[in-house]
C-alpha cells in the first residue's frame, strides 16, 4: 500500500467532524452541493484507494484483470462522486463514511463480476485501514480520542438536531449520558446514512462490512468502543458505548461469524 493511500484513509476515517477531514491532497477544498469536496477531489482520493485494493486483487486475478477492475471501479466512483446525498456534512461527526460507502459500491461492481463477495470488499477496506493506522502517530490518534470525550456537548446538540430530519439521508441519533460505570457516554443510531445509501444503490449486503472499521478507529484512539447491535445487521439501533482507555476487544475477526450468519437474510438458500 502506498503512502498516498495511507494518507487518504487517514483523512477519511480518522480526522475530525469539521469540513477539513475530507481528502484534498494538500489543496484547498472546492466544496460542491451538500458540503462535499468537488467530485474530482473525491475521485483523486479514491484512485489511491483503488491502487491499494488492486494489490489485493493482483494475486487472484493477475495484472491485466486487476487493471481492468481498477478502471471499472474508478469509472463507477466517478458517477457516484457527484451525487452524494446531503447529510449536513459540515456538522455530522460520521459524514466521512458516506464517501466510504460510495467506495464500497464502486469496488463491489468489478469484484462481484470477478466472483468476489461483499465480504471480500469489506475485508480489503478493513485491511487497508488497519495498515494505515499502524503507521500513524499514536500521540495524534490519542489526542483525537480525547476530543471525542471533550466534545460530548457538541455531539449531544447534533444528535438532538438529527431528530428534526432536516437531511433525510442523514443519521438519526440519540445521545446517551454515561452511567458512571461501564461507559462514559454513548449514542444510539435509529437511522444510518450508510445503510440508507447502500440500500438506495441496491447493495444492502455491503453495509455490515463497513461497521467493523469503527473498532479499528476506537482502538487506535483509546476510546473503548463496545457495540452489540447495528442497523446494518437488521437490529433496531446501533448502540455505541465509549469508555476512555478501555481495550477494544471487538474487531473484524470477532464479528465476522455473526455477520456471515446474518448475511443469509440477503442471500437466502
Amino acid at each position: 500500500m502506498t503512502d498516498s493511500t495511507r494518507r487518504t484513509l487517514l483523512k477519511l476515517f480518522a480526522a475530525s467532524a469539521a469540513v477539513g477531514w475530507l481528502p484534498c491532497r494538500g489543496q484547498a477544498l472546492a466544496m460542491s452541493a451538500g458540503g462535499w469536496p468537488a467530485p474530482e477531489q473525491l475521485q483523486a482520493a479514491f484512485a489511491d484507494v483503488v491502487e491499494g485494493a488492486r494489490q489485493y486483487w493482483l494475486p487472484q486475478v493477475g495484472a491485466e484483470q486487476s487493471q481492468a477492475m481498477a478502471a471499472d471501479a474508478r469509472a463507477a466512483f466517478a458517477a457516484l462522486s457527484g451525487e452524494l446525498p446531503d447529510v449536513g456534512a459540515a456538522e455530522s461527526p460520521d459524514a466521512q463514511y458516506v464517501p466510504v460507502a460510495a467506495w464500497f459500491v464502486a469496488l463491489y461492481r468489478p469484484m462481484k463480476a470477478a466472483g468476489m463477495s461483499a465480504e471480500d470488499v469489506g475485508r480489503i477496506v478493513y485491511q487497508l485501514y488497519r495498515h494505515q493506522l499502524a503507521g500513524e502517530d499514536p500521540a495524534r490518534l490519542a489526542a483525537e480520542g480525547e476530543r471525542l470525550f471533550a466534545d460530548q456537548a457538541s455531539f449531544a446538540r447534533w444528535a438532538a438536531a438529527t431528530g428534526r430530519r432536516q437531511y433525510p439521508a442523514n443519521w438519526v441519533a440519540h445521545y446517551v449520558p454515561g452511567n458512571g460505570g461501564d461507559f462514559d457516554f454513548g449514542y444510539d443510531y435509529s437511522e444510518c446514512a450508510v445503510v440508507k445509501y447502500l440500500r438506495a444503490h441496491g447493495v444492502p449486503e455491503l453495509a455490515a462490512f463497513v461497521c467493523p472499521n469503527d473498532f479499528l478507529k476506537s482502538a487506535a484512539q483509546g476510546t473503548g468502543l463496545v457495540r452489540h447491535h447495528t442497523l446494518a445487521q437488521g437490529d433496531d439501533r446501533c448502540d455505541f458505548r465509549f469508555k476512555k482507555g478501555r481495550p477494544v476487544t471487538q474487531s473484524w475477526e470477532t464479528e465476522i461469524a455473526l455477520i456471515r450468519e446474518r448475511q443469509k437474510r440477503f442471500n437466502p438458500a
